[in-house]
C-alpha cells in the first residue's frame, strides 16, 4: 500500500501542473472572450496573464503542449500539459494531444526495441524491384547464351577436323591421249605423276579387268596403275625396270600391288619385299610352301612350264594373323586362278567375299578368314568345288539364311561359321557329307529340325550347334 500511495503521490505531481495550466488557460480564454468586446481592463488583464503564463513555464525543463479544442469556429477551451520531449517523439504525432471523451489526457506507454543496424535494409518500391528482376533475367540469359556458344564450338570443332580428315579430293579421271598437235586444255592428272603414254596404255589394257576406277584418281586400281607404269623396279628382260603390258605375268604383278593398295599395305605390321624389285612370288605372305604350291627356288608360285610365255603363278596368300590388314578383297583376285591357300585372320577385312573369287579359285584347298567384320553370304559361285575342304569363316558379321553352297562341298572336311548372324534352316544335305569331321556353328540363329541322319561312311568328330533355336535333338545315327 505504501508503494502504491508513492506511485498515486508521483503521478499527481507530475499531472498537478499540467492541470493547473489547463485550468488557468480556460480561465484566461474565458475572460478575453468576455472582454474583448470592448473593456479596456479585459486587454489589459490578458496581457498580464499572458505575461505570467510564459514567465512560469518557460521556466520549466520540459516543454509546454497546448491542445485547443475547437468550438464552433472558436477556441474556447484549452488544455496545457507538460511533457518530455524524447516521451513526445515516441508518441504519434498528427498535430494534437490525443484526449478522451471527459477531457483528460491519453496516457501512451511505447515499447522499446532494441534494432541492430547491421540488419536493417531499405525498402524499394515494386517498380525498383522489377527492374532489378528484369536486370537479373538479361544478366543470366546472357550468360547461358554464352554457355551455349561454348559448348557448340567444343563439339563442332573436334568433329570438323575428324571428318574433314578423310575427305578425298575431287574425283579426277584420266583423260585420252593427247591430240596431234596437243589440246590447250590442262592434263588433269597431278602434276607430280603427269600423264604419259605408257600410263595410258597401262590403263586401255586393264580397262577389261578393273573398268573405270582405274581413272579415279587415289583408287587402289589407280595407285597400282601408276606403281606399275613408273614405280617398279624389277630388271626386265630389255636391260631397263618394270614390265610393260607385252611382258608375261604383267597383269599379276598387278593384282599384288592392287591388293597391297587395297589392303592399306603401308600400314601392315609385316609386308617384307611388297612392291620391291623381287618376283612377286617372293613376297611375304606369298613367300613359301603350302600343299600343291610352292617350291624352292620360286616362292609361293607354281613354276611356269616349258611353253613360251608362261611365268611363275601365285598359288598361296597366307598374310597370317593381327597383321592389320584393313579393306575389302579386290574381284580382280579372282584372275589368279591357281590360288590354293588363303590366309588372313583376326585382321580388318570389310564387305562381301566378291562372286569373282568363287568363278577363279577352282583350286582352292583351304579359305581362312576368320576374325574379321565382312558381312553377307557365301557367294554360289563356291558350289561344287572338289578341292575345298577347310573353311573359316568364324567370328564376322555373315548373315543371311544358311548357305546352301557347303552342301556341294563333297571333300569339305572342317567348317567352322560360329559367331555369325546367319538365320533359316540346315539343309540335310550337311547329313550327307561323307568327308565332314568338324562341323561348328554355335552362335548363330538358324532354327528348325537338324538333319534326320548322316552318312554311315561318315567321319564327324566334332558336332556343335549351341546356342540356335532348334527345336530337335541329335539323331541317334
Amino acid at each position: 500500500e505504501a508503494h502504491s500511495d508513492q506511485v498515486q503521490q508521483e503521478q499527481d505531481n507530475y499531472y498537478g501542473g499540467a492541470a493547473v495550466a489547463a485550468v488557468a488557460a480556460a480561465s484566461t480564454a474565458g475572460a478575453y472572450q468576455q472582454d474583448s468586446n470592448g473593456d479596456d481592463m479585459g486587454a489589459e488583464r490578458k496581457k498580464k496573464e499572458d505575461d505570467y503564463n510564459a514567465s512560469y513555464y518557460d521556466g520549466n525543463d520540459g516543454d509546454v503542449e497546448m491542445a485547443m479544442k475547437n468550438n464552433g469556429g472558436g477556441y474556447d477551451e484549452a488544455y496545457c500539459f507538460e511533457a518530455d520531449t524524447e516521451i513526445m517523439a515516441e508518441i504519434q504525432q498528427d498535430n494534437t494531444v490525443q484526449v478522451d471523451e471527459s477531457g483528460g489526457i491519453q496516457a501512451f506507454v511505447a515499447e522499446t526495441i532494441e534494432i541492430d543496424g547491421d540488419d536493417v535494409g531499405i525498402i524499394k518500391s515494386d517498380a525498383e524491384i522489377e527492374a532489378e528482376e528484369k536486370r537479373k533475367y538479361v544478366k543470366y540469359f546472357g550468360a547461358a547464351v554464352c554457355c551455349l556458344v561454348v559448348v557448340v564450338v567444343a563439339v563442332a570443332v573436334p568433329l570438323t577436323l575428324k571428318f574433314t580428315k578423310n575427305v578425298v579430293n575431287k574425283t579426277r579421271y584420266v583423260s585420252d591421249p593427247p591430240t596431234e598437235p596437243p589440246s590447250q586444255m590442262p592434263s588433269i592428272m597431278p602434276s607430280g605423276q603427269p600423264t604419259s603414254t605408257k600410263f595410258m596404255e597401262i590403263v586401255d589394257f586393264l580397262m577389261p579387268l578393273s573398268g573405270n576406277s582405274l581413272k579415279v584418281q587415289g583408287s587402289p586400281q589407280y595407285k597400282a596403275a601408276m606403281w606399275m607404269e613408273s614405280g617398279d623396279m624389277m630388271p626386265n628382260s630389255r636391260g631397263g625396270t618394270g614390265l610393260s603390258i607385252d611382258d608375261a605375268g604383267f597383269t599379276q604383278r598387278y593384282i599384288m600391288a592392287l591388293f597391297y593398295y587395297a589392303m592399306d599395305g603401308d600400314n601392315w605390321v609385316q609386308k617384307q619385299g611388297w612392291l620391291s624389285e623381287k618376283s612377286e612370288c617372293e613376297w611375304f605372305g606369298i613367300d613359301g610352301f603350302s600343299a600343291g604350291c610352292g617350291s624352292d627356288g620360286i616362292g609361293g608360285c607354281i613354276k611356269r612350264s616349258d611353253f613360251e610365255g608362261d611365268y611363275n603363278k601365285v598359288c598361296r596368300l597366307s598374310m597370317g594373323r593381327l597383321n592389320n590388314l584393313f579393306g575389302e578383297f579386290p574381284k580382280e583376285m579372282g584372275q589368279l586362278e591357281q590360288m590354293r591357300y588363303v590366309e588372313i585372320q583376326d585382321d580388318w577385312l570389310i564387305g562381301t567375299i566378291p562372286t569373282e573369287l568363287g568363278r577363279g579359285w577352282r583350286k582352292l584347298h583351304t579359305f581362312l578368314i576368320g576374325g574379321n567384320v565382312m558381312h553377307g553370304g557365301i557367294p554360289s559361285s563356291f558350289a561344287n568345288n572338289e578341292f575345298l575342304g577347310t573353311v573359316f569363316i568364324d567370328r564376322n558379321n555373315f548373315n543371311g539364311t544358311w548357305p546352301t553352297v557347303f552342301d556341294t562341298l563333297k571333300n569339305l572336311e572342317w567348317l567352322d561359321a560360329e559367331g555369325n548372324d546367319f538365320t533359316g534352316t540346315l539343309s540335310p544335305g550337311i547329313g550327307e557329307l561323307k568327308s565332314l569331321r568338324i562341323f561348328n556353328i554355335n552362335n548363330n540363329s538358324i532354327s528348325g529340325n537338324l538333319p534326320d541322319t548322316f552318312d554311315e561312311s561318315n567321319l564327324m568328330e566334332d558336332f556343335e550347334v549351341a546356342y540356335n533355336k532348334f527345336s530337335s535333338t541329335l539323331p541317334e545315327s
